[in-house]
């Protein structure tokens, strides 16, 4: 189907939609999101998993950001990934 993005602030979620239902899928979430619902980078983590759509993940420095805010939003970025490493491998160890 194609390859949607999200940017949360530093960081692009870049979805995977492989099917109509995904395309719905996504469609709901957009729609969420431009009413105002906020999401952090882990629910939007947790939303990609639990409606089983695939995605990966890029940070980008931002110049229009202070250093200290890209070095903030880096740190929770690859605090992020671990923790998603981590979640994923007791899940499949169970």
């Amino acid at each position: 189907m194609g390859i949607v993005a999200i940017r949360y602030y530093n960081v692009w979620f870049y979805l995977h939609l492989q099917s109509e239902l995904d395309v719905v899928k996504f469609s709901y979430l957009s729609k969420r999101i431009e009413a105002g619902d906020s999401f952090r980078m882990r629910e939007i983590y947790k939303w990609c998993a639990m409606q089983k759509i695939k995605y990966r993940t890029k940070f980008v420095y931002r110049k229009d950001f202070p250093v200290t805010a890209n070095l903030w939003n880096f740190y929770s970025y690859v605090r992020s990934k671990i923790e998603n490493i981590l979640n994923l491998s007791f899940v499949r160890s169970r």
